[in-house]
């Protein structure tokens, strides 16, 4: 199996994952937020609704795109047109189908070259690890999610 054809793999199941613990939440808790600096589960689902077409830039081309203040900003505006967890679902299982075709394009010869991403000031990483992020990223939201529920009392896994 090429590797990228594996990171595919990855990153549906990131999203199944994902989707079936945010789906799990009490509707009348998805925007709860336990403490004042925490994201709510609707909030994090937005950010993967979107987070598919920051990746694919850097997938295609190796450049990130911005991320200024201007391309925050619009990226939240974004975000928040995805009111509902179907919405959310809807778009992040669209972005991310259109994601894993890019990935799975990749050529091998590629998997070593250098780029870097605009996170903590600037990281290099391999076109390799690049294609990871998504799949990282919702994996990290989802053990968030997975915290809101434990404090909800929900015990069960999802």
């Amino acid at each position: 199996m090429r590797y990228q054809d594996q990171i595919v793999k990855v990153t549906q199941k990131a999203l199944d994952d994902v989707c079936r613990a945010a789906l799990a939440v009490p509707a009348d808790k998805l925007e709860w937020c336990p403490t004042g600096k925490m994201r709510s589960v609707l909030n994090q689902m937005q950010e993967i609704a979107v987070s598919a077409t920051f990746f694919m830039p850097l997938i295609k081309t190796g450049v990130a795109p911005e991320f200024d203040a201007e391309a925050r900003r619009k990226a939240t505006e974004l975000q928040r047109s995805f009111d509902t967890l179907d919405k959310c679902i809807d778009e992040a299982r669209r972005t991310v189908a259109v994601l894993c075709q890019a990935i799975g394009a990749v050529p091998d010869a590629q998997l070593e070259t250098e780029v870097v991403v605009p996170f903590g000031g600037g990281v290099v990483m391999t076109a390799a690890d690049v294609l990871g992020t998504a799949a990282w990223n919702m994996t990290y939201h989802l053990g968030q999610i997975n915290q809101i529920q434990l404090m909800l009392g929900d015990m069960q896994m999802h």
